[in-house]
């Protein structure tokens, strides 16, 4: 009797081991398959090769390559153009179709090779109350008036001929050039501005003092 109870629970134990064994096995294998599948998953995700530049957008630019604006300003037929450097971006502007003749300044910037801002400052002529006592005060108040009447029609003209040329998509509206010049020469005293965007374009007038009388500065801006 003793005997058989004894062979009964060896099995019995037996069984217990066997299923313990069974069950040690599929948890391992379980977690061999976890550590497999985290380990593609990474590889996938390191292997995936970067975007290269040819799948990277390039830049929407707006403004005309250097080189087109510099052949632009070689050639214009409404106003000479003369580097101030060789190698810069200083240009002195004349526009010899008005008498008297105007003169103003031009820089340029560029990014990534692309015209990005065109600066044009105006000198504006000195305003003399009367003629004075001499005739030298009379010449200089009769300059002085011409200057003035001429001053809008050559804003008008310069930014309306320049302005344009920067623009790479040719979308900028002569209109729209010739009311930031019209807003820009009634501007009255030193730190007046006048600020419009339009479709992305950009345009700042302000009036400051400079080294020997006040100058009209126009920026536009493409970026």
């Amino acid at each position: 009797m003793n005997q058989t109870i004894r062979s009964q629970l060896t099995n019995i134990v037996f069984l217990v081991l066997i299923v313990a064994a069974a069950l040690v096995i599929y948890l391992l294998s379980r977690a061999e398959s976890g550590n497999a599948n985290a380990g593609a998953q990474a590889a996938s995700v390191t292997d995936t090769p970067a975007p290269t530049g040819d799948a990277t957008k390039a830049p929407d630019m707006r403004g005309v390559p250097e080189a087109v604006f510099t052949t632009y300003l070689a050639t214009s037929e409404v106003f000479s153009a003369d580097q101030e450097k060789r190698g810069g971006r200083d240009y002195a502007i004349s526009y010899s179709a008005s008498s008297p003749q105007v003169q103003a300044k031009l820089r340029y910037e560029v990014q990534d090779g692309f015209l990005s801002s065109v600066e044009i400052t105006f000198p504006l002529p000195t305003k003399y109350k009367n003629k004075g006592k001499t005739s030298i005060d009379a010449y200089l108040y009769e300059a002085s008036l011409e200057q003035q009447a001429v001053l809008p029609d050559v804003v008008s003209a310069v930014l309306g001929e320049l302005l344009p040329a920067c623009d790479a998509k040719d979308e900028l509206q002569l209109s729209s050039v010739r009311y930031w010049a019209e807003q820009a020469v009634q501007l009255a005293k030193v730190g007046d501005d006048f600020e419009d965007v339009l479709s992305g374009y950009r345009f700042l007038a302000y009036r400051s003092q400079g080294e020997t009388a006040q100058e009209l500065v126009c920026i536009f801006y493409l970026t």
